[in-house]
């Protein structure tokens, strides 16, 4: 009985030992590494200012030399173009921020608030809320001007661009 006492504790010690050791390093994990303070965000920038609104010709461009028929193609920022509606629009029923364009041959830009007059040779109504024309053009040097009006044709303050083009003989 005494060898068996011997051969449990000779079985025992081991893991005695082992139990004591563990316990004397903690018994525990060990911590976790220490979290890296990640650096400080640059602030956020300042959101954009909003582009001021304008109208403006995509073709042809400024001093271009083209030919008849011209390609005209307009664009616009800030603003919507939509058809004009069918029907009398009356003055408090004009839509805020929604306009047409209105193309002027040799023309000069019209003051603010100035209505267009439809059916003279000078001006092109785009009533319907189209970009773009091909046009007839005498050879020579010609001024286009592009100017939006609301919804009864008044020009809008500062929405109007002017490009002299030439027409090739």
């Amino acid at each position: 009985m005494q060898t068996l006492r011997v051969r449990m504790m000779g079985q025992f010690l081991p893991v005695a030992a082992f139990m004591v050791a563990a316990s004397a390093c903690g018994g525990s994990p060990p911590p976790p590494p220490a979290a890296e303070t990640a650096p400080a965000a640059a602030p956020a920038p300042a959101p954009a200012e909003p582009a001021k609104p304008r109208v403006f010709f995509m073709e042809p461009k400024n001093g271009a030399t083209v030919k008849s028929p011209v390609h005209l193609v307009f664009g616009i920022e800030g603003y919507q173009i939509q058809p004009v509606p069918q029907g009398t629009v009356a003055p408090e029923a004009v839509r805020a921020g929604i306009g047409h364009h209105h193309l002027g041959i040799d023309q000069d830009c019209l003051p603010a608030g100035t209505t267009i007059v439809k059916g003279t040779p000078s001006w092109v109504h785009f009533g319907t809320g189209n970009n773009t024309i091909d046009t007839q053009l005498e050879p020579g040097p010609h001024k286009l001007t592009l100017q939006l009006g609301d919804d009864l044709h008044r020009t809008v303050d500062s929405m109007c661009e002017t490009i002299n083009i030439t027409v090739e003989k």
